[in-house]
Parts: structure tokens; C-alpha cells; sequence
């Protein structure tokens, strides 16, 4: 090859050549947006007077089915303001009100 044919050669492989890497320095934080729903728990149900162990079982479901909606409120929270959220968790009706009905 004649130095010529090596000139072209260098010259058309240049032309190959990846640009220089880009180093990105500005730093961008983003806060997640919690919606206002998440940030509340149903009240607990207020205490019966009850005269029947029906009735008692009925309120602790209640009691109990607050308590779960408020879980799931925070954990909903808590999955958003990891680094990789977790999947929402899919919550259904509670089995001790299935059974109550």
C-alpha cells in the first residue's frame, strides 16, 4: 500500500470514530406525588352498644377492615418513595366480612 492508499485509509476510518462521551453534571430531583387519599385512614368505627355477639363481631370486622385500608394506605406511601417501587399491592374484600355476611 502506498502512503497515498494509507492516507485514505486513516482519513475513511476517522470517519468511524464514536464521539467523545457526554458527561452529564446536572443533578434533577423528583419527589414523588403522593395523592391526598393515601395520606388519610378511615376513622375507626365508633364503639356499639351491642346486645348481641353478632353485633360484636360486626364491629371488630369494621375495626379491623379500618385498620387494613390504613396498611395498604402506607404501604402504597412507602412503595413510593422507595428508589424501584414495588408493585401495588391488589387488596380485596377482608375474609372476616365475607364470612360475616
Amino acid at each position: 500500500m502506498t502512503a497515498r492508499g494509507l492516507m485514505l485509509a486513516v482519513v475513511l476510518l476517522a470517519g468511524c470514530a464514536a464521539p467523545p462521551p457526554q458527561v452529564v453534571t446536572r443533578i434533577r430531583v423528583v419527589e414523588p406525588r403522593i395523592p391526598p387519599s393515601l395520606l388519610a385512614c378511615p376513622p375507626a368505627p365508633a364503639v356499639p352498644l351491642v346486645q348481641r355477639q353478632s353485633q360484636v363481631a360486626t364491629y371488630v370486622a369494621e375495626l379491623w377492615e379500618a385498620g387494613e385500608i390504613c396498611r395498604n394506605h402506607l404501604a402504597a406511601v412507602a412503595g413510593a418513595l422507595r428508589p424501584h417501587p414495588v408493585p401495588p399491592v391488589v387488596t380485596h374484600q377482608s375474609l372476616v366480612r365475607k364470612v360475616l355476611r
